[in-house]
């Protein structure tokens, strides 16, 4: 059986669990505690980022990585359009969301994440919660300053436009490329879990998330069409 090592609330983790859903394949996941855990996962892969799966003999890390390597073992249905263009559209929209997004997204989740207690412990389990705070809240004042920097006015408002104009394309189309979900979807829908936190995330998560997106009236669409695409592939934490 496939075997998925990773930490559940990554985006990254999200996005191979909902193409394994989408092709509805089985596996279990092996849950790697932040920082302690990730040792033991180099040991046996030379990896440290998650998420790895094991198929067997042969282990694949990076999700992008990993869903290529699970179009090969369950072809339909297909993640990746077979048609040269709309190939091409979803793997540049999975690629900008991976990256661009991805990193403006952490910058305020981070942001978030310092002046949010109650966040931090709905995220973390109870043995490693002390020293994520620990880690949070004793950052030195010009870091914190930094950080505050990165995640100016300006920088809000760029994540702001981009999500307006993913939730203004979704409101036309059902998916981002094409009559069918692909990797563009889900790898935007994986992402936007650090904004809002979908119901996979667990009851102490859910409907939780960064202050400044979380009840924007703007973005309701985009989240509600992330939740959808949740509801259809009954996305689990399989074990």
């Amino acid at each position: 059986m496939l075997e998925l090592h990773q930490f559940r609330h990554s985006p990254y983790c999200l996005k191979v669990r909902m193409a394994l859903a989408a092709k509805k394949l089985e596996y279990r996941t092996v849950e790697i505690t932040p920082a302690i855990g990730q040792i033991d996962i180099f040991q046996k892969t030379g990896q440290k980022k998650l998420p790895v799966l094991f198929d067997n003999e042969t282990i694949i890390h990076d999700s992008s990585s990993i869903i290529r390597h699970l179009e090969k073992i369950e072809i339909e249905p297909k993640l990746i359009p077979e048609g040269l263009k709309e190939a091409s559209q979803v793997q540049i929209i999975e690629n900008w969301a991976d990256t661009t997004l991805a990193k403006s997204i952490k910058i305020v989740f981070l942001e978030e994440l310092s002046k949010n207690p109650i966040l931090i412990s709905s995220l973390f389990d109870n043995e490693i919660l002390d020293s994520m705070q620990k880690l949070l809240f004793n950052i030195p004042t010009k870091i914190a300053s930094q950080i505050s920097g990165l995640t100016n006015q300006k920088e809000k408002e760029s994540l702001k436009s981009n999500l307006e104009y993913l939730s203004n394309l979704i409101e036309q189309e059902n998916f981002l490329v094409g009559d069918n979900l692909s990797i563009a979807d889900i790898a935007i829908a994986s992402h936007l879990s650090l904004l809002k936190f979908p119901s996979s995330s667990g009851e102490n998560l859910t409907g939780k998330g960064c202050s400044l997106y979380i009840n924007d009236p703007s973005l309701q669409n985009l989240f509600n069409w992330r939740d959808l695409i949740e509801d259809q592939l009954a996305i689990t934490n399989h074990h």
